[in-house]
């Protein structure tokens, strides 16, 4: 029986939440998007201004709309690397904006949804602020929409397979405790929208599964035999197995 190293057993799929958002600045030095780490909130707004088409003599106004506006409103705890002081970049990204004025200060936000929906779009900050307490440092950011957004198109998932560095696997030969193995999940095509997935592991007791991140994980080998690494991708249900042989130290 295949043991599962994630819980995905759900008919409906697991709930989601902020952690399954990926919220991007533009660093317009390297034109390249950052993303924003420890956000634990994210409001988005719509507001309109309207007018009434009505006759004076008419009881019921019929209103329209004359123009449309948007927010966000990000909350987080600071992000901060303790060993060299450096905050996270997006979060200072982020702060850099709430200092600007002018025509400087319009930030460029990607904000992707658990399913891989994304818009891109500029706002200008117009608010931050920080609080502390026993549970650390938590910032907020006020933002308001420059313009109207543009919806990205949806890329489906054609195919995924495994890497080791750079290269396709199938199979994989470790060594009885020895060293761990980083696995990059790449997926066809690159700029697919929806690139979550789930990690099966058939024998827990040959190797684990550990440190799942975005686009990999972690394999370690335990003790001698075979096991098999499924991923398979939430869009489009498309899989790749990796099959892992561990052998005893020094050929014992």
């Amino acid at each position: 029986m295949e043991e599962q190293a994630m819980a995905k057993g759900r008919k409906n799929g697991c709930p989601v939440n902020i952690k399954n958002w990926l919220i991007y600045i533009l660093d317009v030095a390297t034109n390249e998007f950052v993303r924003i780490f420890g956000l634990n909130s994210l409001t988005r707004s719509t507001d309109s201004e309207t007018e009434d088409g009505s006759a004076d003599t008419e009881t019921w106004s019929e209103p329209y709309v004359t123009k449309r506006s948007g927010s966000l409103t990000l909350e987080g705890k600071e992000v901060v690397v303790e060993s060299t002081g450096d905050n996270d970049p997006g979060q200072e990204l982020l702060n850099s904006y709430a200092e600007a004025a002018g025509c400087d200060a319009d930030a460029t936000l990607k904000v992707v949804d658990p399913y891989g929906h994304a818009w891109v779009g500029d706002y200008i900050v117009t608010g931050k602020e920080t609080s502390s307490d026993d549970s650390g440092t938590t910032l907020s950011w006020d933002l308001e929409q420059v313009g109207e957004v543009e919806v990205l198109p949806y890329v489906q998932v054609t195919d995924v397979t495994l890497k080791d560095d750079s290269t396709d696997v199938t199979t994989l030969a470790l060594t009885e405790g020895g060293t761990p193995k980083i696995i990059t999940v790449a997926f066809a095509p690159e700029g697919a929208s929806n690139k979550r997935f789930k990690v099966t592991n058939n024998k827990r007791s040959v190797v684990s599964v550990s440190n799942i991140t975005e686009d990999g994980f972690t394999i370690t080998p335990m003790a001698v035999g075979t096991a098999t690494i499924a991923v398979t991708t939430a869009n489009g249900g498309k899989r790749a197995t990796l099959a892992v042989t561990v052998s005893a130290k020094n050929g014992g």
